[in-house]
């Protein structure tokens, strides 16, 4: 079950300044010290450490402090389920829907290939066409062959398979680059 995300009083407060979200978007790519930060939001360091307490305080970012010089922030669960709340799942997704379309492909690939022989010098004996006598025993009409109504049916998973993991990539692809777009 999807509980959703829950948001509190400081949470809205600190999302409610644009440069927050920003801060927020710039964290979701990967954590960051004070300094770069400050270099790609064009603002004071000062500035940005204003934002990022606010932030920490409503426990959407936190600060690694692992004993080096550099402190650096990055988002916390809540902070990347604000910011890229279902984008996990797309990218699950997207890799189920290649694994799936490369699978019918190699499915549909290798449908119509005969399966070796044993002895690559024996010769290939083609089969007589098997034949049914009509009614009155005039004409005999030909049969058809097994392995060419089965090999039409072979194929019906995987282009099916094919075809919705193709539009499940698209689909995959698309919400992707909106998500690009707006971040």
């Amino acid at each position: 079950m999807d509980e959703g995300i829950v948001l509190d009083r400081k949470s809205f407060e600190a999302l409610a300044v644009e440069s927050r979200v920003r801060i927020l978007k710039s964290l979701r790519q990967r954590r960051k010290t004070l300094s770069e930060l400050a270099d790609e939001m064009k603002m004071s360091v000062s500035g940005v450490k204003e934002h990022l307490q606010v932030l920490e305080q409503a426990e959407l970012v936190r600060k690694m402090d692992d004993g080096h010089k550099w402190k650096y922030y990055e988002l916390t669960k809540k902070g990347s389920d604000v910011v890229a709340p279902k984008e996990l799942r797309v990218w699950i997704l997207l890799s189920i829907s290649i694994i799936a379309l490369a699978a019918s492909a190699m499915a549909m690939l290798y449908a119509g290939v005969p399966a070796a022989q044993e002895d690559t010098n024996a010769p290939v004996l083609k089969a007589l066409p098997v034949t049914a006598p009509m009614a009155g025993g005039a004409n005999e009409t030909p049969l058809p062959r097994e392995d060419h109504a089965q090999a039409g049916s072979d194929l019906a998973v995987p282009v099916a398979v094919g075809a919705i993991s193709a539009l499940t990539l698209a689909g995959c692809l698309l919400v992707l680059w909106r998500n690009r777009a707006r971040g």
